[in-house]
């Protein structure tokens, strides 16, 4: 039971990677304006990324004895810069809970896996970070408005 619990969880992680491949590659697509250029090749990056993480998920389902997904996720879709942002950032955020939950579903046999998936929680995290400071979800919480430095001999 638990290893079915592992695939399913494993293969809703693969939908959403799907999901991102073909996101940030849409958002890659119809980003405009002045902050096209920087944001073309960061969406691009991050759906090639997504592509690599999909292609680990399916050999890692079809090693432990499933059949990966080939259906993917919700995708979202947007002309406004700001709001592909915040679509990228909730599709993260659903990486990450799936992952969570593959994790979590991981019995003592599957340690390597669950190694494994702790980088790929790692990973998450980061690109949630991210996009939270993108999109201003995050910011520093800066105290003073002059910063002296001292002297080290």
């Amino acid at each position: 039971m638990a290893r079915a619990d592992l695939i399913e969880n494993l293969n809703r992680a693969l939908s959403l990677e799907l999901a991102a491949v073909i996101q940030y590659t849409q958002h890659s697509f119809l980003v405009t304006g002045v902050e096209r250029e920087v944001y073309r090749k960061y969406f691009r990056k991050q759906g090639e990324e997504s592509q690599e993480h999909a292609i680990t998920l399916g050999d890692k389902i079809v090693a432990i004895g499933g059949v990966p997904t080939v259906e993917p996720s919700m995708i979202r879709q947007s002309t406004d810069l700001a709001e592909m942002l915040k679509q990228d950032l909730e599709l993260e955020r659903e990486g990450l809970q799936a992952y969570m939950a593959a994790w979590e579903s991981c019995g003592d046999e599957e340690r390597p896996t669950r190694f494994q998936l702790e980088e790929r929680i790692y990973q998450e995290q980061l690109h949630i970070d991210e996009l939270e400071k993108l999109t201003s979800e995050r910011k520093a919480n800066v105290t003073k408005e002059k910063i002296t430095l001292r002297q080290v001999s």
